[in-house]
């Protein structure tokens, strides 16, 4: 997990915002295929967009983070030797899935839309969302109601669900900034381009306790929009492409004795998971989330 990453391995952001996949073609000129390509390969290919706390660089230019570091123990265990990392925008995974240009990426949210495109093995996440505000909340930002109705200055990463719920709320879009990463994101909420962001609620933790708490603070309860009837708690998996199910299949069978084991919290808990952000008994399957 120390080891230094080179560029076969890692492939870092580059400034404020995510690299474009397109830049390094020989990274992504080996086409993914089956779990025995993979293991000829000798690597799998991951895609990441520098969302801590899942996969991010740190500051030795490693590749690190909770989601990387539980891919990089599946693959060695189903016997791929290596994951190397693919930068990317989030809203360019899917499509990289699809084309063959990476193998899987970050767990994403599982949606009915996404299932028609990726399949999914099963999901060890759940996430809810959160924001963070000035310290003393002087705007009173609660809830995405509070951004539709109010005069206020929103910060997102663009591509990922809360996107999707801001849209459907009714959020002005000229009110949003979309940043490429967390690190950028913070930036704004220092430099006051932004007065709230708003992200998964792993994210926002990490965020928040890398930000100065005299000036900020995390709202306690983060509510869903009133016209919205869907829930913004959503499990996340791993995704593939359609034509991997060998692949897909593997990374559920380790992935289905670790939760059981509790190696999925022993690998993952250094960045703040545990027994509570996994999937319970009685939570839907895949396969009936997928099918709405």
């Amino acid at each position: 997990m120390n080891k230094k990453h080179t560029r076969r391995s890692a492939i870092k952001l580059g400034g404020a915002a995510a690299l474009g996949i397109a830049a390094f073609p020989s990274i992504l000129s080996a086409q993914t295929g089956s779990l025995s390509d993979i293991k000829k390969r000798g690597y799998l290919l991951y895609g990441f967009n520098g969302e801590k706390p899942y996969n991010y660089m740190d500051a030795e230019g490693n590749l690190t983070g909770s989601e990387i570091d539980l891919a990089r123990v599946i693959a060695k265990n189903i016997g791929i030797d290596e994951v190397q990392g693919v930068a990317m925008n989030f809203d360019s995974f899917i499509p990289a899935i699809m084309a063959g240009r990476i193998d899987t990426c970050l767990p994403i949210f599982v949606k009915p839309p996404r299932c028609e495109k990726i399949q999914y093995c099963r999901s060890h996440l759940i996430e809810g969302q959160s924001a963070v505000v000035a310290s003393g909340n002087p705007k009173d930002i609660n809830g995405w109601d509070d951004l539709v109705n109010k005069d206020v200055k929103i910060g997102l990463i663009a591509g990922t669900t809360p996107n999707e719920i801001a849209k459907s709320a009714g959020v002005d879009d000229g009110k949003i900034t979309r940043f490429q990463d967390t690190t950028t994101m913070a930036a704004g909420m220092k430099s006051n381009r932004v007065d709230v962001i708003v992200e998964a609620t792993s994210t926002i933790r990490l965020m928040y306790e890398e930000l100065d708490n005299s000036k900020f603070e995390r709202v306690s309860s983060w509510s869903k929009p009133s016209n919205y009837s869907g829930s913004i708690t959503f499990f996340a998996a791993y995704p593939f492409s359609l034509d991997a199910s060998d692949l897909k299949d593997a990374f559920d069978s380790q992935l289905k004795a670790m939760l059981a084991n509790g190696e999925v919290n022993n690998i993952t808990g250094k960045y703040g998971f545990g027994q509570a952000d996994r999937p319970a008994a009685g939570d839907p399957s895949i396969q009936e989330i997928c099918a709405g």
